[in-house]
């Protein structure tokens, strides 16, 4: 491939039924360098089966309850996905699974190539990039995986691994990490408002919220409401707002706390957002 323009995509499925797609990576190459990364959980097609692939790709049915489906995340997957050259580790899959995912929500999208690295290579995505030299620090974790498969790639046409700064080098796009001081909680005394959602509670915050695309900011200002930002979950966690792209890690731990009978609130963007307004939090 001359110019090698793609988007590699890798799919996980809740249960073995491949309309069951419970979360999607994808990254973007132009020219031959990794330009974009994109992970979210989705909200699967509900189907019969007993069992399911938590064992496999640590995503359980409570992590993904409140996930957008694929069609409400489509409009953000569209640009990476539609009538682009797609790439995948065993490829049958994830365009099987993409195929009917589209035909469950009447989604039109149109396929062009899709090429299968597993075909190029002849060996598992795992021992590819032990050959290769490459990390596979998350295996089934979609971004990890997708990842991977764009580096096979890269590789196989001779090319090096070129990624912008910004985009970071693990295996999901990590938010600037917060400042120091904006973690170090007020004096309640020094908090002007305290009659708020976020009053001496400890936060979390993950995923990307659209309206807020730097994490700092919506930080700083629930800081100065009072809130305690911490950076990982907690048995002392109050409450959590996700964005699209939430960590896996993390809501696995809600899931785990919340089956231990410990109360983790999930704030979700339009309920955030909402909870601004009418509280006057700005």
């Amino acid at each position: 491939m001359e110019n090698l323009n793609c988007t590699a995509i890798d799919f996980e499925t809740m249960t073995p039924e491949r309309t069951s797609a419970c979360a999607i990576g994808l990254v973007k190459v132009v020219d031959g360098v990794i330009v974009e990364k994109f992970y979210t959980l989705l909200k699967p097609i509900p189907d019969n089966r007993e069992t399911n692939n938590s064992h496999v790709n640590g995503i359980t049915p409570e992590m993904v309850k409140d996930a957008p489906t694929f069609e409400e995340a489509w409009p953000r997957l569209k640009d990476l996905i539609d009538n682009q050259v797609l790439v995948a580790h065993n490829a049958e899959f994830d365009k099987d699974v993409l195929i009917k995912v589209c035909a469950y929500y009447g989604i039109f999208c149109r396929l062009r190539t899709f090429i299968d690295t597993y075909e190029l290579t002849g060996t598992s995505l795992e021992e590819s990039c032990m050959k290769m030299g490459l990390p596979l620090d998350s295996h089934h974790d979609a971004l990890c995986d997708a990842v991977a498969c764009a580096e096979i790639l890269l590789k196989l046409n001779g090319k090096e691994i070129s990624i912008p700064k910004n985009l970071g080098t693990g295996k999901r796009i990590k938010a600037k990490e917060l400042k120091k001081e904006t973690k170090q909680p007020l004096n309640p005394d020094e908090v002007e408002n305290k009659d708020t959602t976020f009053f001496m509670k400890k936060v979390v915050l993950t995923g990307n919220l659209h309206s807020f695309p730097q994490r700092e900011e919506i930080a700083e200002l629930l800081r100065k409401y009072g809130a305690d930002i911490n950076s990982s979950i907690s048995k002392k966690t109050q409450i959590v707002i996700v964005g699209e792209g939430a960590g896996p890690s993390k809501m696995k731990k809600i899931a785990e706390l919340k089956d231990q009978g410990i109360e983790i609130r999930i704030i979700e963007e339009p309920e955030f957002l909402q909870i601004l307004s009418e509280e006057n939090i700005r």
